[in-house]
C-alpha cells in the first residue's frame, strides 16, 4: 500500500494528511473482534430452534424459525428434511442455509417472534448485543488502534460508523487519558451539541456500549433491522444525525474502511447529498475512496450516486480512481506510516532553511522513507503460509503495539527527556494538526522536529547503504535507547533530545551514562562547541570511552549536503 501513495494515489495521500478524508467504517475493521455475519446468523437461527417447545403446535419460536428458514429460498422437500430436534451445526444444508441468510440478515432480524417479545427481539436477544457487542471484555484490533492515532494525529477529525461495538472508543481512550475530552460520540440528536472536542465519532446505527450501560433510549437506537433501515431517513427522529451525514458527504472527501455500503439508508444519504453538491470529474483527489480489493454492484451504485451525471462514460475511469486494492488493515497501517513520515518529511525543509538545496532536502526525504519502508517490512510474518490465521493475527497485533510503543518512546523522550510514564498516555501525537497548520502554531517545535527528521534519514541513509541494521527500542527498556544501530563492530544505542535542558533530564532519569562509549546522543539544537584538552574528543583524559554525540542544527550550519551530514553522522557515533 505505501508504494501506492506512493504513486497512483500520491494525490489522495497528499490530501489525507492535510486532513481532507472523513473516515466511513463498516463491520470490516472489527472482524476479528467480534461475530461475522455468518456466525451471528447461525446463532440467531440456533436460539430459535433451541427455544422451540416441541409439544406447542402453535410454539411462537417454531413459526419464527420456518419464516426464517423462507428466507434461504429451500424447496418444500428440502424443508422437510431439517430436524428440530438437532442442532444446526448437525444439519447437512447448514452451510447453505446460513450463506443464503447472510444476504438476507436485515430480513431475519426483522422476523418477530410471537406478540409478547418485542420487535426488536432477535437483535437484542437472539444476537446477545449487550455480550456480543457492548462487552467491556472486548479489546481493540489494529485497525481501531491506527484510526485513533491518526484521529490524534488530526489527520481525520470525523468518523462515521454503521458499528454498534465500542472498540474505537477503547483505543482512543487507552491511547490518551484525554479522551474524553477531546472525542464526542454522537448516537443521539442533542450529543451534537456537545462542544468543545475535535474529534467526532458518528455512530448512526447505534452503541451497543451505550445501550448496556446508559439508558433504555439507546437500545432503541440499535439500527439492524430491514423496517428501519428502509425507513431510516424519513423517520423525525433520525433528521439530526441525517442531516450531519449529508453535510459531511457533500462537504468532504470519503475514505471507506470496511464498510459495504450497501444498505438502503445510507445510499438515500448519500443521494440526498449530492444533490445540494455534485462531485465534478475529472476530480483530484478523488471524492471518494475505497479500501476494498475489488468493487462490487454496491460500490459502483455508491460512485455512480456520486458523480451523477459525471459518471457516464467515465465509469471506468472512476473506479480505478476509488479502488485502493486493499482491506482495512494494510490500508490503515499504511496512513499511519505514511503520515508519520509525511510529517517529519515536510519539516526536513525547515530544519534545513530556505535556502537549503532541494536536490538535498530531497536525498534526505528519500532516506526517511527508506526508514518507513523498513519498518513496514516487518508488519507480517517472514513465512505466512506456514501460520495459521489466528497466528498471523496476533504477530500483526504485536508488530503494531511495537510501533506505538517505540513511537511514544521516541517522541516522548526528545520532547521531555523522560521516558514514559507507566499509566500515562500511550501515545504522544507528532502533532495534533495536520502539519502544514502546525507549524504555524507558536509552541510547536517545528525547526526540532524538522532536525528530528533528518537525523532519522541519516540513520535511513545508513540502512539502505548496509552501514547498520537497526533495532527499535522498548519503553519497558528505556536504557536500550530509542533505536540500536548494530554492526559487526558496535552496538550503540540512541537517543534524540531536542535541547540541551532535555540531555540534563535524559541523564538524571537514569536512561545512559555519559561514560559510555556504546550510547550516542542525538541533540537537535545548535550547541557550542565542547572545550577538550585531548585531540580525541570522544576519549577523556583517562583514556575511556565517552558517550558520542551528533548535533544536527550545529552540523546543518556546518553543511547542508546529504553527503556532509551522513559523514558527520557516522564520525559522532563512531561508525
Amino acid at each position: 500500500m505505501l508504494e501506492r501513495f506512493d504513486t497512483v494515489f500520491a494525490e489522495f495521500a497528499v490530501a489525507f494528511n492535510e486532513g481532507q478524508y472523513v473516515l466511513w467504517l463498516g463491520s470490516g475493521i472489527s472482524r476479528e473482534r467480534v461475530p461475522n455475519v455468518y456466525e451471528l446468523l447461525e446463532r440467531v437461527t440456533e436460539h430459535l430452534r433451541s427455544n422451540i417447545i416441541a409439544q406447542d403446535p402453535n410454539c411462537a419460536y417454531r413459526s419464527a424459525l420456518n419464516e426464517v428458514l423462507q428466507l434461504a429460498n429451500l424447496r418444500r422437500e428440502e424443508l422437510e428434511t431439517l430436524d428440530f430436534s438437532v442442532a444446526i451445526e448437525a444439519w447437512p444444508l447448514r452451510d447453505r442455509i446460513v450463506s443464503a441468510l447472510v444476504t438476507n440478515y436485515s430480513r431475519v432480524l426483522d422476523v418477530l417472534v410471537g406478540d409478547e417479545n418485542p420487535d426488536d427481539y432477535l437483535i437484542w436477544t437472539g444476537l446477545d448485543v449487550p455480550n456480543t457487542y457492548g462487552s467491556p471484555d472486548l479489546e481493540p484490533d489494529v485497525e481501531h488502534y491506527c484510526v485513533a492515532i491518526l484521529m490524534l494525529e488530526g489527520l481525520v477529525a470525523s468518523a462515521v460508523t454503521a458499528n454498534w461495538d465500542g472498540l474505537l472508543e477503547k483505543a482512543l481512550d487507552e491511547l490518551t487519558p484525554a479522551s474524553a475530552s477531546l472525542v464526542r460520540v454522537a448516537v443521539k440528536p442533542d450529543d451534537f451539541r456537545i462542544a468543545g472536542p475535535r474529534i467526532d465519532v458518528i455512530k448512526f446505527h447505534g452503541c451497543a456500549v451505550l445501550a448496556r450501560y446508559g439508558d433504555a433510549g439507546y437500545r432503541a437506537l440499535l439500527v439492524g433491522r430491514e423496517s428501519q433501515i428502509s425507513g431510516w431517513t424519513e423517520q423525525p427522529e433520525n433528521r439530526s444525525m441525517r442531516k450531519h451525514l449529508e453535510l459531511l458527504y457533500t462537504d468532504r472527501l470519503t475514505l471507506m474502511v470496511g464498510l459495504s455500503a450497501q444498505d438502503a439508508n445510507l445510499h438515500t444519504v448519500f443521494a440526498a447529498a449530492i444533490q445540494d453538491l455534485a462531485r465534478p470529474w475529472p476530480a483530484s483527489p478523488p471524492a471518494v475512496v475505497l479500501s476494498e480489493e475489488r468493487l462490487e454492484s454496491y460500490h459502483r451504485n455508491l460512485l455512480r450516486l456520486t458523480y451523477g451525471s459525471n459518471h457516464q462514460g467515465n465509469a471506468g475511469a472512476i473506479a480505478q480512481s476509488a479502488l485502493l486494492g486493499a482491506y482495512g488493515k494494510p490500508t490503515l497501517l499504511a496512513l499511519v506510516l505514511s503520515s508519520l513520515t509525511d510529517k517529519l518529511s515536510f519539516l526536513i525543509e525547515h530544519a534545513l532553511g530556505v535556502t537549503a538545496d532541494s536536490y538535498e532536502v530531497g536525498k534526505l526525504r528519500a532516506d526517511l522513507i527508506t526508514m518507513r519502508n523498513s519498518a513496514a517490512s516487518h508488519a507480517d510474518p517472514e513465512d505466512p503460509d506456514a501460520l495459521e490465521h489466528l497466528a498471523i493475527m496476533e504477530f500483526q497485533r504485536a508488530y503494531f503495539a511495537r510501533v506505538i510503543d517505540v513511537t511514544n518512546l521516541a517522541l516522548t523522550i526528545f520532547r521531555t527527556g523522560r521516558t514514559p510514564l507507566a499509566g500515562g498516555p500511550s501515545y504522544e501525537p507528532l502533532s495534533d494538526r495536520p502539519i502544514t497548520q502546525a507549524v504555524h502554531g507558536a509552541d510547536f517545535p517545528a525547526m526540532q522536529f524538522g532536525r528530528f527528521g533528518v537525523a532519522l534519514a541519516l540513520i535511513g541513509r545508513g540502512l539502505a547503504s548496509g552501514h547498520w541494521s537497526v533495532v527499535p527500542g522498548d519503553s519497558k527498556a528505556p536504557g536500550g535507547g530509542v533505536v540500536r544501530l548494530v554492526t559487526a563492530q558496535r552496538d550503540a544505542r540512541v537517543f534524540f533530545v531536542k535541547d540541551a535542558t532535555t540531555l540534563t533530564n535524559l541523564e538524571l532519569d537514569g536512561s545512559f551514562d555519559d561514560s559510555d562509549g556504546d550510547v550516542l546522543i542525538v541533540v537537535a539544537d545548535e550547541e557550542p562547541p565542547a572545550l577538550t584538552r585531548s585531540p580525541k574528543p570522544r576519549f577523556g583524559r583517562d583514556g575511556k570511552a565517552s558517550a558520542g554525540r551528533f548535533n544536527v542544527g550545529s552540523s546543518i550550519a556546518d553543511t547542508k549536503s546529504a553527503d556532509g551530514l551522513f559523514e558527520a553522522f557516522k564520525l559522532a557515533g563512531g561508525f
